[in-house]
């Protein structure tokens, strides 16, 4: 009984001993495991959504008129995904846009070139608002963003242009609410608009310094004229 005693108060201090170092062991490898992990390549982004149209869309209600989003989903090589679905979610309350039948969801499928397009929607309430966007693959979210405005009437649009930025805010207003129908963002459109009436008041200031307009006629030299492709000759 003396001997098997002594054998298990030697065992007690080895078993402690490499009870320490496994606990060394596994906390050193842990560090070692969560770096690998996190450089997995199932970690990297698979999606990444692009706001083609719609974004600053100004949409006009009484016309009943939208600027409807146009995005593009490509996956972490820069491909462009087909088949993929891709949710519009509206807000709820407050200024928003409905898509079909009323909802303030919409579900579209990319084409080839990994688009997704919103074909019906309809501005309710005024005011500034953003339209999300979501698209998933394998477990892999990609979203974004578009912000847009509505207003009553391209009146009240131009209106509020003219109060954000003067004359060129006025511009971009108008050509917003003219272009809403036709699915052109109100910053694009208002750029050209905003450029047309600049162009047309530089005319106005050279006219009236000039006393109006002149048309001259190109005075022709004296002399011999050659025909065209044809040498002149002088004198001998």
């Amino acid at each position: 009984m003396r001997v098997i005693r002594s054998r298990h108060a030697g065992a007690e201090p080895c078993l402690v001993v490499f009870l320490a170092i496994l606990f060394l062991w596994q906390q050193s490898l842990n560090p070692l495991l969560a770096q690998a992990t996190s450089t997995e390549p199932g970690n990297t982004p698979q999606l990444k959504i692009t706001v083609l149209a719609g974004e600053d869309g100004v949409n006009i209600i009484k016309k009943k008129t939208a600027v409807k989003p146009v995005v593009e989903v490509r996956d972490k090589n820069n491909q462009p995904v087909a088949g993929l679905s891709v949710t519009f979610l509206a807000p709820d309350t407050g200024p928003h846009v409905v898509f079909a039948h009323g909802s303030t969801t919409f579900t579209a499928v990319t084409d080839a070139s990994g688009r997704a397009s919103v074909h019906i929607m309809k501005p309710i309430g005024q005011g500034a608002f953003k339209i999300a966007v979501r698209a998933s693959l394998q477990g892999h979210i990609a979203t974004a963003t578009i912000a847009q405005t509505n207003y009553l009437t391209a009146a009240a649009a131009t209106a509020a242009g003219a109060g954000a930025g003067g004359a060129a805010g006025a511009g971009t207003a108008a050509g917003a609410g003219a272009g809403a129908a036709a699915g052109i963002s109100g910053t694009m459109i208002g750029v050209i608009v905003g450029a047309v009436a600049a162009g047309a008041a530089v005319a106005a200031v050279a006219a009236k310094s000039g006393g109006g307009s002149k048309s001259t006629t190109p005075t022709t030299p004296t002399g011999t004229v050659g025909t065209p492709g044809t040498p002149t000759l002088g004198p001998p």
